[in-house]
């Protein structure tokens, strides 16, 4: 009777476990929140969970929706879903079958959304959707309608009395990069353009000495037809604007840090991950604002992305360069100064080097991701890598010089490591040090958003010139730098 009081209680217990993990298999996870949040990117959907979860996401048109469907997790009682932002029109939510959740965005217009990723936290996990966009359909004309002066006073009257003085808003960085990059094109064109012979003097048709009586006029000289220069139609303009057939420059900016990995933190208690992204977003901005160029930033919120998925999300969006912003540190409070990296495969330029990245790949281990190490990833990423190594070096040469019109740089040349951040970046890529946050003078520089346009203004300064010299076909850059060439052939112009 024992023996069968026992194997009773135990079945119970299987059954009650069974039914646990029927629950469990009916109900793994749970759909706590949907936020939506707009940035200079495009429109970006967060879907929070309690823990991994499965997932499938459809695209439906006539009217525009993405479907993403959740099988085996549950909806989280009085969960309020966001407003419309972005494209997102409005979010709803239902239940096509029994223990499976699904949301759907009613978009505004058929934009295709990237891939979805799930990424993983210290609160559970996000489920992230994105559909990359420019933001306003004109960030140009916005940028100009913010700066624009007031119109001038007519000729001749003066101010009322009393009358405060019209005060001039400062110049946008962005447009002021823009102009420099038409001068310098404009300036490469001259150079190119072939000198035009000077006419030479003809001399005059000697006349007979007349009486003094009777002085005789001098018949004009004819001019040799050849002596006349031919006249010369202008230069044909430089493009302006993006045209049929071009694509944007995609810049990929990725601040660094963030989430539960603060990065380094100032003197007055300053975080690392808050600057950077403020400075990012700022150069975001100038970068819309540039004609012919788009930014994609890596992250535009205060969220932990994975060292290797930061380059791996500059490559879904295309982009042609991968830029990493941070903030340094030391021990040393009095070290202050930009500074500007690129990835070595094969050891470091300095001790200093070796470090800062040593410190900057252990930031995966405070994100909780194990690392591992692959042989035959490591060649294959090695032999793509190569042939950006060059490209790498020369665009941040570019940037290092326009910081240099910011304040002294930290390190006079372009320093090279091994950064896991630029290891898996298939595209010319760099790591900005936007100054010393460890140095209380320049932590409270970095916090200063005069500061941080200037900063981003001198990154946006050197990419204007890589690409300016290195034009990737099918964009503003090389139809620039096609009608630069046209014009300097031509001497200005046809005849």
């Amino acid at each position: 009777m024992r023996i069968r009081g026992i194997n009773l209680s135990q079945a119970l217990l299987a059954l009650a476990l069974l039914a646990a993990l029927c629950w469990n298999l009916a109900y793994g996870a749970e759909l706590r929140g949907v936020d939506l949040q707009t940035g200079a990117t495009g429109t970006r959907a967060e879907l929070r969970l309690d823990g991994k979860a499965e997932f499938s996401v459809i695209s439906l048109a006539n009217p525009d929706r993405l479907v993403v469907d959740l099988p085996g997790t549950k909806l989280r009682g009085g969960l309020a879903l966001p407003a419309a932002r972005g494209v997102v029109r409005s979010v709803r939510t239902g239940q096509p079958v029994a223990g499976t959740t699904r949301i759907v965005f009613d978009l505004a217009s058929p934009i295709v959304a990237m891939a979805p990723r799930l990424e993983e936290g210290g609160d559970g996990a996000r489920l992230v959707v994105e559909w990359p966009g420019d933001g306003d359909a004109d960030p140009i004309a916005r940028v100009a309608a913010q700066t624009a002066t007031p119109p001038a006073a007519t000729a001749g009257a003066a101010p009322a009395a009393g009358a405060p003085a019209a005060r001039t808003p400062p110049p946008d960085p962005a447009l002021a990069s823009n102009d420099a990059t038409s001068r310098l094109i404009a300036e490469m064109a001259r150079a190119r353009a072939p000198a035009t012979p000077a006419p030479q003097p003809v001399a005059p048709t000697p006349v007979p000495a007349a009486s003094a009586a009777a002085p005789v006029a001098q018949a004009p000289v004819p001019t040799p037809e050849a002596a006349v220069p031919a006249p010369r139609s202008a230069a044909p303009p430089l493009p302006t604007a993006v045209g049929p057939g071009m694509r944007p420059l995609v810049i990929a900016i990725d601040p660094g840090h963030g989430g539960q990995d603060p990065g380094a933190i100032g003197p007055s208690g300053t975080y690392e991950k808050h600057v950077v992204l403020a400075i990012s977003r700022e150069l975001a901005r100038q970068i819309n604002a540039t004609p012919g160029m788009r930014a994609h930033l890596i992250r535009d919120n205060d969220s932990y992305v994975e060292l290797p998925q930061r380059a791996r999300r500059a490559r879904q969006a295309k982009a042609d360069m991968f830029v990493s912003i941070h903030a340094d540190a030391a021990l040393n409070r009095a070290a202050y100064g930009s500074s500007v990296y690129t990835l070595s495969l094969r050891g470091a330029s300095s001790q200093q080097a070796r470090w800062l990245a040593d410190r900057e790949n252990s930031a995966d281990l405070v994100g909780g991701v194990r690392l591992e190490k692959d042989t035959l990833s490591n060649v294959l990423l090695e032999m793509a890598q190569s042939g950006h190594m060059r490209a790498s070096q020369e665009a941040a040469t570019h940037v290092l010089t326009g910081l240099r019109d910011v304040g002294k740089t930290h390190k006079s040349n372009v320093e090279y490591a091994n950064f896991s951040v630029l290891r898996n970046a298939d595209m010319p890529a760099m790591l900005v040090e936007t100054g010393f946050i460890s140095n209380p003078e320049e932590e409270q520089r970095l916090l200063d958003p005069a500061h941080q346009r200037r900063v981003a203004a001198a990154v946006l300064q050197g990419i204007n010139a890589f690409f300016t010299s290195q034009p990737p076909p099918g964009t503003l850059y090389a139809a620039r730098a096609a009608a630069a060439a046209a014009g300097a052939s031509s001497g200005g112009g046809s005849p």
